[in-house]
């Protein structure tokens, strides 16, 4: 992670108004101020006077200023405009990527020293007490947006402090930088982060993988329940662990009439000129996982197959293809883009009460100007049902989730030994696993260039039986088979994993990504069933998911993976 620091504009400092360009999209700044500044470090400009503050990250830009013998500024031109300062000659451009207004009242717990620097975030950094309650001051400025996740991942990397945050004590603790060559980046390689033996490790690297899931399985066999005990993991704030269920968790029941995508995130209705906008609880859901961008949001859509999912789900696919990476963290193109936002907020006066926000103006004036997006803590798990009353899930749909099959119950659970209870942990590791450490396919192909050679040649082996067939592999498989593994080949850093760790994450992942695409006749896919149960006999689950799939097309003339 860059170094993230703190400017204070001290008294009105008329350098300032001098070297912010006219729209406020960037601001210039002297290095000799501002020292070791490097590309892409952070630095949050508090002016007081001018009540803003920016959230600024540098770039390569420097320019040089020549001193001006009548104002005696030290002055450059750039892009047609004039800029100048009274001190030093280099001067750095940063980038803003989001600014906002400073309340009146406003000041910091504890004040910056004389030179009005303060570091946020820096290897080996000290005094985290202080820079944690400078992150709250800073956090109570902006809207949810860059500046906050930047904040967030300030928080993640101080150590050894314990304070108290929404009356829960915490501790934070640094993570130590390392070699990418041997572990994937990020927060959840802390020692006490999730090991490989985890009960959750599959579905938690999943979810980390997609932000959508699918649970198979025949009713009752606790796919839901799965999902709610997820959240119950991972509510690590205490202002959303609720008596009765936590505050990040959403059950939506499908029904078998929904044929758009009204029925998810609502509509404007116009009756006798008047008009009213119909919130739904997704909608209303996907807001407040923007009020805890620190906390991940699940949304369970139960039975979800009842309906065909391309009618009523299509904006939600479409949308996870518009995933891209800005300030490291995962955003997408608006559900509802901020002219409609701007439509409905004008004609229906209760429009941000019904969201939950009417009185969070600046989350109101995020969505004004760039509409309601899927917020990158949120995560959706669709439970669906095999049975004569469901549909059928098409390539499209397959090729966009992760799909984990809930295999058997235990007839002795909760009657020989307690059931398990609906309880909040005392610890909230599987959250910072979650939150944190996000990769791009190419990232997670270099964390490991061994590792990530040997996952592209068995790709390469399965394409070859695949690459003519409706079945055939996609960019969007690689990249999924690449980041469950280099997130499972994280975990290593919490404790031991086995020596066939990369058999057993391939095994899970083949049938959860490649399997599935798997159904039709014996003409379209019986050669296909034969040579994968060759190429797969390392693969023990891939082996008795192929041999049921191979006795029901000898059973019936049709099979697929369900």
């Amino acid at each position: 992670m860059k170094r993230a620091r703190i400017y204070d504009v001290r008294n009105g400092d008329t350098d300032y108004q001098n070297l912010l360009s006219h729209h406020k999209s960037f601001i210039f700044w002297d290095d000799a101020i501002l020292k070791n500044t490097r590309p892409g470090d952070v630095v949050f400009f508090v002016n007081r006077e001018k009540r803003e503050v920016l959230y600024t990250v540098a770039t390569d830009a420097v320019r040089i200023g020549i001193r001006n013998p009548r104002s005696w500024l030290k002055e450059f031109d750039y892009q047609g405009s004039l800029y100048g300062a009274r001190e030093g000659d280099d001067f750095r451009k940063y980038e803003v990527r989001q600014l906002a207004a400073i309340p009146e009242g406003w000041k910091w717990s504890k004040p910056l020293r004389q030179n009005g620097i303060a570091d946020l975030w820096m290897s080996g950094g000290k005094d985290n007490a202080t820079r944690l309650t400078r992150m709250q001051d800073l956090r109570q400025l902006f809207s949810p947006g860059p500046a906050v996740d930047m904040l967030e991942k300030c928080n993640l990397h101080v150590e050894g402090v314990n304070m108290t945050v929404n009356q829960t004590k915490i501790e934070m603790k640094l993570v130590s930088s390392f070699s990418p060559q041997k572990r994937v980046k990020g927060p959840e390689n802390e020692k006490n982060g999730i090991t490989f033996s985890h009960p959750y490790r599959q579905l938690l690297m999943a979810v980390k993988t997609k932000p959508f899931i699918l649970l198979s399985g025949v009713s009752g066999t606790g796919k839901s329940w799965l999902v709610r005990k997820l959240a119950y993991i991972t509510c690590a704030d205490a202002e959303l662990r609720n008596a009765k269920h936590p505050g990040n968790f959403e059950m939506v029941r499908v029904r078998p009439d929904w044929h758009e995508p009204d029925d998810l995130l609502g509509y404007l209705v116009t009756r006798g000129g008047t008009s009213r906008y119909y919130c739904t609880d997704l909608l209303r859901f996907m807001v407040k996982a923007y009020r805890y961008p620190h906390i991940p949001f699940f949304v369970c859509l139960d039975e979800m197959n009842l309906a065909r999912i391309e009618h009523y789900f299509p904006d939600f696919l479409s949308i996870l293809e518009t995933a891209r990476p800005e300030n490291d963290v995962t955003v997408y193109d608006a559900f509802i883009s901020s002219h409609n936002v701007s439509v409905y907020s004008r004609e229906d006066p209760d429009f941000w009460a019904k969201l939950g926000i009417a009185d969070d103006t600046r989350l109101q004036a995020c969505f004004l100007e760039s509409g309601i997006a899927l917020p990158a803590n949120l995560i959706v798990v669709g439970t669906i049902n095999t049975d004569e009353t469901t549909h059928a899930l098409s390539q499209r749909v397959l090729d966009r989730t992760m799909v984990i099959e809930m295999q058997g119950i235990d007839m002795e659970h909760g009657l020989t030994s307690p059931a398990q209870a609906w309880e909040y942990p005392d610890t909230y590791e599987a959250a910072t696993a979650l939150a944190t450490g996000r990769l791009s396919g190419a990232e997670a192909y270099n964390s490991n260039p061994k590792t990530g050679t040997q996952i592209i040649r068995e790709l390469k082996r399965l394409h070859d039986i695949l690459k003519d067939s409706p079945f055939a592999l996609s960019y969007r498989v690689r990249e999924d088979v690449l980041l469950y593994c280099a997130y499972n080949e994280a975990l290593a850093a919490n404790g031991p994993i086995p020596l066939n760790w990369l058999y057993t994450c391939l095994d899970e992942v083949i049938c959860m990504k490649i399997l599935t695409r798997i159904a039709g006749d014996d003409a379209d896919c019986g050669h296909i069933i034969e040579e994968l149960q060759v190429a797969t006999r390392r693969y023990p689950a891939c082996q008795r998911r192929l041999s049921r799939i191979q006795h029901q097309l000898r059973k019936t003339g049709l099979t697929s993976f369900w």
